[in-house]
């Protein structure tokens, strides 16, 4: 009987420094992050905070940081705060959390979606994608990066008959994750 030593495994993708595979995904998120410091300085600012807030060179705009402190100072009580803030034609959901390191924050910045422009793309969801108004809706939220959390906070319900309309809405579009139905609205979206 002959016998073969064991090969050993390579990896597919080798990871040779994954602090830049952690800095890509981040810079390419469609979603705004900013860390600030406890000053309101920006550390990090991603693609998607520079073009939100039209700021190329990652500096925080002055009405962003006038609301800053505010929403710092109710992290005292909790971990984070979510509020909403308007700029001219501008409507951005603002996520700070607080970081391990002292009076470092990170900052979440999602476009947030007027009724009327949320009823709009739920009525192109729908017709687009044979979907009830109800559904369209519930996938418009999803779109917008909203939480199961804060869909039920919307929809005044359970966060659990959230999880149950979503599970039924994945299976209308023929999907099994989150991250498929926001690609199948945002297809729709982008046509």
């Amino acid at each position: 009987m002959l016998h073969t030593p064991p090969v050993a495994a390579s990896p597919i993708h080798p990871l040779d420094n994954p602090v830049d595979l952690l800095f890509s995904v981040l810079e390419n998120s469609e979603t705004g992050v900013m860390v600030l410091d406890a000053s309101d300085r920006a550390v990090y600012m991603n693609a998607s905070a520079r073009s939100l807030l039209e700021s190329p060179l990652g500096l925080v705009p002055t009405w962003l940081a006038d609301v800053l402190p505010t929403m710092r100072s109710g992290l005292d009580r909790s971990g984070q705060i979510v509020d909403r803030v308007t700029h001219e034609a501008l409507t951005l959901r603002v996520r700070v959390r607080a970081l391990p390191r002292p009076g470092i924050v990170l900052v979440e910045l999602h476009v947030a979606h007027g009724t009327q422009a949320g009823r709009e793309v739920a009525e192109q969801l729908s017709r687009s994608l044979g979907l009830t108004i109800t559904d369209a809706r519930l996938l418009a939220m999803l779109w917008q990066g909203l939480s199961n959390e804060e869909i039920a906070q919307q929809l005044s319900v359970r966060t659990g008959t959230i999880k149950s309309r979503l599970f039924r809405l994945y299976q209308r579009l023929g999907v099994k994750k989150r991250p498929a139905a926001v690609l199948r609205a945002a297809e729709v979206l982008a046509s």
